[in-house]
């Protein structure tokens, strides 16, 4: 079982969760268990026998009859399986697992054994599901950060409050269909290229935000991300009407 046990290695990331191995005679219907598969069920070992009937009724309801295909699969074919799926144990705990394995064929072509592993990776799941939490509060920090610097660029140039500025990014995003961070991303960036010797910074600040809010209902995400400047042609400054 080298191979069996390499795939666990890449499906668990390579750290060190819980792995217990099984054993199942076909033509017996008989079953072994590990001590670590007793206890990833909820058992204490030998303290119940194992079989198919309490191999199925431990898959969590929404996930047994897949896991019931996959066995049927193996008994029938021998071929090697992988299944991700959840167990509850005796005390209704639940657990995600990935169980791998494959069948041993006699000389006659029948399937008489199947053998493989189950490992526990229920806490990396849970460090996964919470650092793509943290990335989703970063990017939202950051989508955030950026409107908020957008917003002062239309206040300082057009003497808009904020609501007004917000406004006036919110218009702009739903004519033109590119995300409110999006347009205030291209502003900010716009205002952050160098400005050419002797020319007015204010006027040219003014100038390059006119024409990306211009040309917004030409652009799309891609070419304003690409360019500050150059993100269609020219047209008429476009925006709600202003008191």
């Amino acid at each position: 079982m080298t191979r069996e046990l390499a795939a666990t290695n890449v499906i668990s990331g390579g750290t060190t969760e819980p792995i217990g191995w099984f054993s199942y005679d076909v033509c017996a219907d008989s079953w072994r268990w590990s001590d670590a598969l007793y206890a990833m069920h909820g058992f204490t070992p030998g303290e119940v026998v194992p079989s198919t009937g309490i191999f199925l009724a431990h898959k969590h309801p929404a996930d047994r009859a897949e896991a019931s295909a996959v066995l049927m699969a193996a008994v029938a074919t021998g071929e090697p399986f992988c299944c991700r799926h959840r167990i509850i144990d005796v005390r209704n705990r639940i657990s995600t697992v990935v169980a791998i394995g494959r069948g041993t064929v006699n000389a006659a072509g029948d399937v008489v054994a199947i053998d493989g592993y189950f490992v526990d990776i229920t806490e990396s799941t849970r460090l996964d599901a919470a650092e793509q939490v943290r990335a989703a509060v970063d990017r939202s920090a950051v989508s955030r950060a950026a409107i908020e610097q957008a917003k002062g660029v239309l206040m300082l140039i057009h003497g808009l409050d904020a609501d007004e500025a917000f406004e006036l990014l919110r218009w702009h995003s739903q004519h033109s269909n590119v995300k409110i961070r999006d347009v205030a991303i291209v502003i900010t960036q716009a205002l952050s290229h160098p400005y050419p010797q002797g020319q007015d910074r204010v006027a040219t600040a003014v100038g390059r935000v006119s024409v990306i809010l211009a040309n917004l209902a030409f652009a799309t995400t891609a070419n304003l991300t690409a360019s500050g400047l150059a993100i269609g042609p020219r047209s008429e400054l476009r925006g709600p009407s202003r008191r």
